[in-house]
Parts: C-alpha cells; structure tokens; sequence
C-alpha cells in the first residue's frame, strides 16, 4: 500500500522536524509543521478514496467490512495528526497519532488473506479496539510471503571492535568535546 509507505514516511519526517526544532526558527518550524500536516490530510483523503471505492464493490461492505472499518479507523488516526501537526506540534502526541494509522493500515494490509470481512471489532475509534502488539516497523516491507513471520536474532556488532577501548572518563570528555564543536558552528 503505498499510503503506509508515504505514512511511514511522513512520520519519519515528524520525528526529524521535532528534534531540529530547538534549532529552527519559531515562523520556519511552524511552516515546516504546516506542511506535514497538509501532507498528512492528503493521506486521510487518499484513505478515504480508497475506502469509496470499497465500498463501491459490488457487496463491498459486505465482503470487505473489517477492511473498511480498519481503514475507517486509519483516517481518523490520520484526522488525529493531522489537528496536532497543525498547531503546530510535531511531538509524542502526532507520532503516537501517525503510529496508530499505520498500526491500522497494517492490520488492514495483513487482513487480506481470502475470504470476506466481517466487521468483528473493529474498536471505538478511541485506540482501544486494536491488537496494537507487533510493532509497525518490524511488520514494515514488502514480502511475497503472506504468512511471514518476525525472527528475533541476535546480532554482534560489526564497526568499532578494533582498536583501543578508552575508560569511560575519556569518552565522556571526548563526547564532550565534539559536542562543543557542534554547538559552534
């Protein structure tokens, strides 16, 4: 679905905008804001068609019912950041708000294994009728494979095993040090 890629994205932007936001310029942060929201209401448009067209099936509501109220649910999460991102604020509430629609999209995206929807329970559109547990960025990607499944595996670390290990003072100062550096420019 590339509306939860452009949603992955979008949040991603979030997150970046609100960790330059002590740098930036009250006027340009709020321009910048106002831009992610625009693109966020274009996703819940985006959403919304989408939705349209469902339901413009033939017994669309009645084949796709649980996809419908998941992307129903998506939007209004979408509607969510999109009233935060506009005030202009870029912080845990909008990207708590963007995770949950792709948290939506997601379920909706896995949802499609055959058979019809349902409607089961698809919530209160107030975050509580979701089994929000797997995280969106590991079921982020395109696989071929329906039934996939997460791996947990350990990994080693790859870069900075050479060389000299500096007792924990000396990195504190170096860490010090090129932080001071970065401040001046």
């Amino acid at each position: 679905m590339k509306i939860l890629t452009a949603e992955t994205a979008l949040r991603e932007e979030t997150r970046t905008l609100e960790q330059a936001k002590p740098q930036l310029e009250t006027k340009k942060f709020a321009n910048q804001a106002d831009e992610l929201s625009i693109t966020q209401l274009e996703l819940m448009d985006r959403t919304d068609a989408v939705i349209e067209k469902i339901i413009g099936l033939p017994e669309g509501e009645q084949n796709f019912g649980k996809e419908i109220q998941q992307l129903t649910n998506a939007s209004n999460a979408m509607g969510d950041a999109e009233s935060i991102l506009v005030k202009p604020d870029t912080g845990a509430p909008a990207i708590a708000a963007e995770t949950e629609a792709i948290e939506w999209l997601l379920m909706t995206k896995r949802s499609g294994k055959g058979g019809g929807g349902g409607g089961g329970n698809p919530g209160d559109g107030n975050r509580s009728g979701a089994n929000l547990t797997s995280s969106a960025l590991a079921l982020l990607g395109e696989s071929t494979e329906k039934e996939a499944v997460v791996v947990e595996r350990s990994a080693e670390q790859a870069t900075g095993k050479a060389g000299r290990v500096l007792p924990d003072e000396f990195r504190a100062g170096l860490d010090r040090y090129f932080e001071a550096l970065e401040t001046q420019k």
